[in-house]
């Protein structure tokens, strides 16, 4: 889990008074572009104002906030109000009183004894983290427990000397961490001790007027935990032995979604040299992996990630091997080559989608950002020089400049997904040139014409008002799919997103962590249960019922033949482990949800004759799983071993090097 992740550090707060003369201004940049605005004040004993507020997408916190601290620098009193990021009401407050510590978060209530506890509440945000980290760095690196939940503790700060506008600056770039984990989150302060910026390639918040620092600041950040993930690898996996036998393996053949059973794969120097009958004489190897009981298959593949080299460890755990990169910064680039070179640990970055928006009050979070079509085009040009596979389009491209951006795609060898442009619908975009719909809720969408503005979140709230309405043997649905299996058109349908909009509410436990909340640390574990969800209680009965018809959608298009990729855009492998359950619970049968995850992953990315089978003359890419998950699609979180990229990795040790406990 990383330690501080963007959302935290961004959800702060907008407070409706008036801003002292020594406010200090903030901005949210998001690829040059300023989307946010803080500033922070205070009143004398300890008491400070803040003000937050961000546009992501049409999305993005906006609340007010006041807290004191004493002299040791604890909060004593803090309180926010606004709306969180999906814009629902939100309010949070924390008081001590005597030896106890009291908070409320849309009024659920808490309380323990106070040990002089410092309190990270959920809506803090970089001055939050200020706050901690100066209160940290007087502890001398001593590990010190915080409210709700963990253990902080900072490293030495590494100190940047910079100039800017001809004046010197003098910056403390601080590790932080959250034991056990030993993965650093980092922090920009001061000379002074003051809170100065945070994030990274997707987001950053930063003391007005050096916005333009940010990509200096994020390359240092890099350059700094590069020791750190350079161990992570060499200490959680070991070299392949030269010559190795994986003897009485079940062994899954994924273009047939069959399974063979009781058979011998024999690697050689990282290759698949052979696969044959366990009772026949094999020769002499340097080790032997005694697999009976055990199910052999390719590595998973997660066909939508936004990649960050944090998720590492988690993807490799959870047997995936693979992934398809749906639209990132540039530094991307780099992370696929240093895995590939067994410099950082992480599943290979196998195929590119190169993202592309339009400049637009809503535009997309990463990628490239253009002004016009022919900018478009020369974006196109670009990834694909830069060896991209495919282009993603994203909600504001103007659907007129779809059919032009598709052809000179496909006249490079690209293929074009994404999402569906505001103003268009799903069979628009594909007469138009789409290769792939990303995401279930634009073949909804679909149904709702080409009138309807998807930029903002009410992509989502369309469909969970109206998805449960929707006839799916309707003339226009079949008409529709039919359409997609003529022109060979894929789905990532991302389901886990939808269960968490439309299934999830407060007070649940989030569904793809479910399975997995007893392996967790202690401190983690309150992140499972739903306290800002998507939809209110009054949502509940028309959203779950959108959600239901959402599934059974999903199995419409597979009884139709319609090429299927799990994807999970968040979440990673446990997210991946959670779509195949649902795709499972749809109706697609156990096999056929593995041959997604792995075959029509590798077939979809025209990567069929290279990943996705094990078969002689292959890279060893595989992993071995305790259990059936062509019986019990739930095994498929039971990974015994990981093979890939001719290194070994168990993924209890991986686990564990993150403070988490395993099966078994």
């Amino acid at each position: 889990m990383k330690i501080i992740s963007t959302a935290i550090l961004l959800a702060c707060s907008h407070l409706l008074v008036q801003a002292q003369p020594d406010t200090t201004f903030y901005s949210v940049v998001n690829k040059t572009k300023i989307t946010g605005r803080q500033k922070i004040w205070q009143t004398g004993n300890g008491q400070y104002h803040i003000t937050f507020q961000y546009n992501d997408r049409g999305r993005g916190d906006s609340t007010e906030t006041v807290l004191t601290t004493g002299a040791n620098g604890l909060i004593k009193t803090f309180y926010t109000t606004g709306i969180d990021y999906y814009k629902n009401p939100y309010t949070e407050q924390f008081a001590v009183k005597g030896d106890s510590a009291a908070w409320e978060i849309n009024g659920e209530k808490k309380s323990v004894k106070f040990n002089s506890q410092f309190y990270l509440y959920s809506s803090g945000g970089p001055a939050a983290n200020g706050l901690l980290v100066k209160w940290l760095a007087q502890q001398g690196g001593k590990k010190m427990p915080v409210l709700p939940d963990g253990i902080f503790y900072t490293g030495e700060p590494v100190i940047k000397n910079m100039v800017l506008h001809g004046k010197r600056l003098t910056l403390k770039l601080f590790s932080l961490y959250a034991d056990p984990s030993p993965t650093p989150g980092y922090i920009w302060m001061t000379d002074d001790m003051h809170f100065f910026g945070a994030g990274g390639s997707w987001s950053f918040i930063i003391k007005k007027g050096f916005e333009t620092l940010v990509d200096s600041l994020v390359a240092m950040q890099e350059t700094a935990g590069r020791p750190y993930f350079s161990q992570q690898l060499k200490s959680n996996s070991s070299p392949l032995a030269g010559h190795i036998l994986f003897t009485h393996a079940n062994v899954f053949q994924s273009a047939s979604a069959t399974v063979e059973k009781d058979l011998t794969v024999e690697v050689t120097n990282g290759k698949i040299t052979a696969v044959y009958p366990a009772a026949k004489v094999a020769a002499k190897a340097d080790t032997v992996i005694d697999c009976t009981g055990k199910f052999l298959m390719p590595g998973l593949w997660d066909m939508h990630c936004h990649y960050e080299k944090e998720l590492g460890t988690e993807y490799l755990a959870g047997g995936v091997t693979h992934i398809r990169d749906m639209g990132n910064d540039k530094t991307l680039l780099g992370y696929k080559n240093e895995i590939a070179a067994n410099n950082l640990a992480g599943p290979d970055i196998t195929y590119l989608c190169g993202f592309i928006d339009k400049e637009d009050p809503f535009q997309g979070p990463t990628g490239t950002i253009v002004a016009s079509l022919d900018e478009g085009l020369k974006a196109i040009e670009e990834y694909h020089r830069l060896g991209y596979q495919a282009i993603k389009l994203y909600s504001a491209i103007k659907p007129a400049w779809v059919a032009p951006m598709a052809a000179l795609a496909h006249k490079l060898g690209m293929r074009l997904c994404g999402h569906i442009p505001a103003f268009m619908t799903a069979e628009q975009a594909i007469d138009s040139g789409y290769d792939e719909v990303t995401h279930m809720n634009f073949i909804f969408l679909n149904f709702l014409g080409d009138t309807v503005d998807t930029r903002t979140g009410r992509r989502f709230r369309l469909v969970g008002d109206n998805a449960n309405k929707l006839d799916l043997q309707s003339p226009a649905v079949q008409s529709f799919i039919a359409l997609m299996k003529n022109k060979h058109i894929a789905l990532d349908p991302t389901m886990t997103v939808w269960q968490g909009m439309f299934d999830e509410f407060k007070g649940d436990t989030v569904n793809f962590l479910k399975p997995v909340t007893g392996w967790m640390p202690d401190a983690e574990k309150a992140g499972t249960v739903v306290q800002t969800p998507f939809g209110g209680d009054e949502n509940k009965t028309s959203y779950r019922a959108s959600f239901a018809n959402m599934m059974k959608m999903l199995k419409l298009l597979y009884d139709n033949g319609i090429l299927l990729v799990a994807g999970t855009d968040g979440g990673a492998a446990n997210a991946l482990h959670n779509e195949l359950y649902l795709y499972n619970e749809a109706g697609i049968p156990a096999a056929e949800v593995l041959k997604i995850a792995t075959y029509n992953a590798a077939l979809d990315c025209r990567l069929q004759n290279t990943y996705g089978q094990v078969l002689p003359g292959r890279e060893a890419d595989f992993i071995i799983v305790d259990g059936d998950p062509t019986v019990n699609i739930s095994d498929i979180r039971k990974i015994r071993h990981v093979i890939k990229n001719n290194r070994l990795y168990q993924p209890k040790q991986l686990l564990q090097s993150q403070g988490w406990k395993y099966y078994y």
